[in-house]
């Protein structure tokens, strides 16, 4: 595989932004399947290729994982800062796509995120169902709630108030076909701080009555979990394995 590091200008940030890609050695003559891959709070876009083993599973799976960095933004056009959502989806996935063969195909296309990342993961599939045919969101933070003793600048994000239920006021405004037309995976380890409020997600998504595997195994908020989990991803998600 072919890792790639881009470091561009973005017009909409006014500013330099990186971002990492992962690509087969040997483009086949058609568009690439696409996992776009988001990291979490106080990370960035090479800590998926630092601390799991996404390039030996985009190999196996030839697929282009593509991870953007949006600092601490929460995937949000931030209250009192910069517009990094739509830097994200108006700006930054439309100029990778013109710059690698991506498809552009809902079939093909996947979201996947970890804490703050599984947030902009469901995040992306509420607000843009017709773009992805599968999210996987692994500890996500699905109540802000839960983020405000690890984010001392959460206001300048959210605001002076915090939104209470802001990923069930995406879903109940999203067309509810094309939500139940996805294919949907959240987990959370045992011992993980976020536990209890995805837990209670739980009963939310089941109103939707979408089709989501909720999965609750041993381990905590940390690196140990999500390499584990993004093999399972991997193997859930509808691609072919090169064994």
């Amino acid at each position: 595989m072919s890792l790639i590091h881009i470091t561009r200008f973005s017009t909409t940030l006014q500013e330099h932004l990186k971002a990492s890609v992962i690509l087969p050695d040997v483009i086949p003559n058609k568009p690439l399947p696409t996992i776009w891959l988001l990291h979490g709070l106080g990370e960035n876009g090479t800590c998926w290729e630092r601390f799991t083993s996404i390039e030996n599973l985009a190999m196996q799976y030839q697929v282009a994982v593509i991870m953007p960095n949006v600092n601490r933004s929460f995937y949000m056009d931030e209250a009192n800062g910069l517009p990094y959502w739509t830097y994200l989806t108006e700006e930054f996935m439309p100029e990778i796509r013109h710059m690698f063969p991506l498809s552009t195909s809902r079939e093909q296309n996947f979201v996947v995120g970890n804490s703050m990342g599984g947030f902009g993961a469901l995040k992306l599939a509420f607000s843009h169902p017709e773009w992805f045919s599968a999210v996987a969101a692994l500890s996500p933070a699905v109540d802000l709630r839960d983020i405000i003793p690890i984010m001392s600048d959460i206001s300048r994000v959210f605001g002076p108030k915090l939104p209470e239920s802001y990923l069930e006021d995406l879903a109940l405004t999203a067309p509810k076909e094309q939500l139940q037309s996805m294919q949907w995976y959240r987990s959370i380890g045992d011992q993980d701080f976020m536990r209890v409020a995805n837990d209670n997600f739980t009963s939310f998504m089941n109103s939707l009555d979408i089709n989501e595997t909720y999965s609750v195994t041993p381990g905590d908020h940390d690196w140990f979990f999500w390499d584990d989990e993004i093999k399972k991803v991997f193997a859930w998600l509808p691609l072919q394995a090169n064994n």
